[in-house]
């Protein structure tokens, strides 16, 4: 994939913030990953129930985390589900739904590449 992932800037930072615990480092994003993909699955279960709460709820949770992390691309169709749940537009959402899953996936290998198969969440 071509595009910046994880932007490097933010990764570098909190890198170097944490540089006296890299274990904590590759945990932080380790802890992300496994959150992330819940609320993948939490997104789309409030598609397939048409729950629009529900769905800006967590649309919104997982835009901020990833945001925090530097995960720009994420968070951007994040804020597009939750603006999608704001209309009820279920189908919509639920297309959007499946590029957040892609770009979690692109993300989830650039963080191998950086820190190794420790940063993989157990399933």
């Amino acid at each position: 994939m071509t595009e910046i992932v994880v932007a490097s800037d933010v990764y570098d930072r909190l890198q170097r913030i944490m540089a006296s615990d890299p274990d904590g480092f590759c945990e932080l994003y380790r802890d992300y990953l496994t959150d992330a993909w819940r609320s993948v699955a939490s997104l789309r279960l409030a598609c397939e129930h048409r729950q629009p709460q529900e769905l800006r709820s967590k649309a919104h949770y997982l835009k901020g985390s990833s945001l925090v992390l530097g995960l720009r691309s994420l968070a951007q169709c994040c804020a597009e589900i939750e603006q999608l749940g704001s209309t009820s537009s279920f189908e919509t959402a639920s297309e959007k739904l499946t590029e957040v899953t892609e770009l979690l996936r692109a993300v989830q290998m650039e963080l191998e590449q950086r820190l190794g198969a420790r940063v993989i969440p157990a399933v």
